[in-house]
């Protein structure tokens, strides 16, 4: 594994996937208790982390590289708790463990518009840790390198813009992701930032390198794809759900992006 020019191994100790009880929150005292890496990935839910003081929002794509030395606090919004991947990971070279005032992480906080590849690696190296470890830590050694590559993109693409702005454009993007079936009119998601519809538009495009309307019909066809593969639901109640005008231009937009209309997606997926 390469990071900031030289080559590591990893070894994993412990991970998990979880979702949060309602009583959950994250105390300053935990650090005591933190002795490697520690990589978090939110991918359900919404609350807000503390890192040495500083506030980060905690949405769907979050992911936070935590190491002893800070601070961390956490809560998480009460209608909305969270669901976290994390992996302990210490790093080697030539074989022995890396002392950690050896090495400092590429970032603190990033977020991944790689949201569902993401939660599918760490899910992957959760369930491969038991029976290969060894490929467990390749693969989380690859999902380490490309969180990396990512910020590192992110910030050459977006200069000028501050982490409120990033802050703010993820929690309307998780806003969307999370039920985009009854996503606001741009104009409410704008006011929210406290930005006017056409600078929201712009900052948006910059951070996600998509339009939001564009965002949005991607989040709603990738639940459509969820429902039309784990649900009985017909297309007229899917496209109803996710806020389509009518399940003929569902169609039409399901179709332009994929290349199968909803019909033809269902009845592939039961051939298999």
């Amino acid at each position: 594994m390469q990071l900031a020019g030289k080559t590591y191994s990893l070894a994993l100790a412990n991970l998990g996937r979880v979702r949060c009880e309602p009583t959950w929150h994250l105390g300053p005292d935990w650090v005591r208790g933190l002795h490697d890496y520690d990589l978090w990935f939110v991918w359900a839910g919404r609350g807000e982390m503390k890192i040495d003081g500083r506030p980060v929002v905690l949405a769907p794509g979050t992911c936070v590289w935590m190491r002893p030395g800070r601070v961390y606090e956490a809560a998480q919004e009460p209608t909305a708790r969270l669901g976290v991947n994390y992996l302990h990971f210490r790093l080697l070279r030539g074989g022995r463990t890396l002392p950690l005032s050896a090495f400092t992480p590429s970032f603190d906080v990033m977020r991944t518009r790689q949201v569902e590849l993401v939660d599918l690696m760490m899910r992957r190296v959760i369930d491969l840790s038991a029976e290969a470890p060894a490929v467990a830590a390749e693969l989380m050694g690859a999902l380490l390198m490309e969180l990396v590559r990512e910020e590192a993109a992110t910030a050459a693409d977006a200069p000028g813009l501050d982490q409120h702005h990033h802050d703010l454009v993820q929690q309307a993007a998780a806003h969307i992701r999370e039920d985009p079936g009854r996503v606001p009119p741009i104009a409410v998601l704008a006011r929210k930032a406290g930005y006017s519809v056409d600078h929201f538009s712009r900052v948006f495009l910059k951070v996600m390198r998509v339009r939001p309307q564009d965002y949005i019909i991607n989040a709603r066809l990738e639940r459509a794809r969820q429902l039309l593969a784990e649900s009985n639901l017909t297309l007229g109640m899917i496209a109803e759900a996710l806020g389509f005008r009518d399940i003929f231009f569902f169609s039409r937009q399901f179709r332009q992006r994929t290349g199968q209309t909803p019909t033809e997606f269902r009845r592939g997926l039961r051939r298999i």
